[in-house]
């Protein structure tokens, strides 16, 4: 019950730092400990197909999403648009 509650809150507050996270890099490995965290969770709740799912499928389009958000921006850092049109480029 601990170890589930445990994982529960990791599962939760990467979640949270995921969104939060200003720079690409951070929120890709929040959201790939995200993952693990469910699908451990999932298999502590006796789904083992569903976790094998959870960390092959997901956390693999994790790393995709990684490597072509790396490649399109310059650096890893996210800034905010301030408004106008010049501020797409």
């Amino acid at each position: 019950m601990i170890e589930t509650l445990f994982l529960l809150a990791v599962t939760i507050i990467t979640a949270f730092l995921a969104i939060s996270s200003r720079n690409i890099v951070y929120s890709v490995v929040f959201l790939l400990c995200m993952n693990a965290s469910l699908g451990i969770l999932y298999y502590i709740m006796g789904a083992p197909m569903v976790s094998l799912f959870q960390l092959a499928i997901f956390a693999g389009a994790m790393v995709v999403f990684f490597v072509i958000t790396v490649m399109l921006t310059k650096s890893g850092e996210m800034k905010p648009l301030e408004g106008g049109d010049d501020a797409v480029e």
